[in-house]
C-alpha cells in the first residue's frame, strides 16, 4: 500500500503557472459558438457542404469604413473576417468567411426583415434578429471564386453543394481544387460587399 502511494506522489505533481498565461483551452467553445451562424448560413444562401474538415486559410483581415454618425462626428465601422476552408472526409474543401461585426452603425438592422438581403438581415417570427454576438458566415458564390456544384437536394433546401472527390479524374479535380487565386478574388468579393453594404445602409443620427 506504501509502495502504491509513492507512485501516486510521484505521479501528480503541480507546476505553478505564470499568471499572465490562461491555462484553459476555450477551443471547443469557441468552435461551438460558429454553430448556429453555419447553419444559418447554409440555409440562407441554399448551399451545402460538410463541416467535418474545417480550417484557417490563415487570411485574415479587419475593416474600416469611416462614416460620418453626425454632422460633426466621425466614427468607423469596424469588421473582422477570417477566409476558412471546409468540407468532408470525401468532400473538395469550399470557402467561406467568418465575419463579426465590432462595431456597425446601422448596417445590421431589423428593417430588412421582411425582405433579407443577407443572412443578418434574417429575423424570427417575433421580428427579432438573431445576433449570435454579431457572429455571421458567409459563403462566396462560385462568381467570386469559391468551388461549388449546382444541384438540388432531395428536401429541396439547397441549390449548390461541394464538389465530391470520390471519382473525380484528374481534370475535374484541378477545376475543383481552391487556388491562391481564388481566394483573392473571394477577398476582393468580400470588400466589395460590405463597401456596398455601408453605402447602401448607413444613415447619420441628424439627417
Amino acid at each position: 500500500m506504501d509502495k502504491v502511494k509513492q507512485i501516486i506522489n510521484e505521479e501528480i505533481s503541480a507546476i505553478i503557472k505564470d499568471k499572465k498565461k490562461d491555462i484553459f483551452d476555450y477551443n471547443s467553445i469557441t468552435e461551438d459558438s460558429w454553430s448556429d451562424p453555419k447553419s444559418e448560413a447554409q440555409e440562407f444562401q441554399r448551399i451545402s457542404f460538410d463541416f467535418e474538415n474545417d480550417d484557417s486559410t490563415g487570411q485574415k483581415k479587419t475593416f474600416y469604413a469611416k462614416v460620418m454618425l453626425r454632422k460633426d462626428q466621425s466614427v468607423k465601422d469596424e469588421i473582422n473576417a477570417e477566409l476558412m476552408e471546409a468540407g468532408g472526409d470525401w468532400e473538395m474543401p469550399v470557402l467561406y468567411f467568418r465575419l463579426q461585426f465590432r462595431h456597425q452603425y446601422g448596417l445590421i438592422s431589423n428593417k430588412h426583415c421582411n425582405d433579407p438581403e443577407f443572412v443578418w438581415d434574417v429575423c424570427d417570427k417575433h421580428g427579432n434578429l438573431n445576433h449570435s454576438g454579431n457572429r455571421y458566415i458567409l459563403i462566396p458564390p462560385v462568381e467570386a471564386g469559391n468551388k461549388l456544384v449546382k444541384g438540388e437536394s432531395d428536401s429541396g433546401k439547397y441549390d449548390w453543394f461541394a464538389y465530391q472527390n470520390d471519382g473525380l479524374n484528374d481534370e475535374e479535380e484541378k477545376a475543383a481544387r481552391i487556388t491562391d487565386a481564388d481566394k483573392n478574388n473571394c477577398w476582393k468579393w468580400l470588400k466589395e460587399l460590405l463597401t456596398k453594404l455601408v453605402d447602401d445602409r448607413h444613415e447619420m443620427l441628424d439627417e
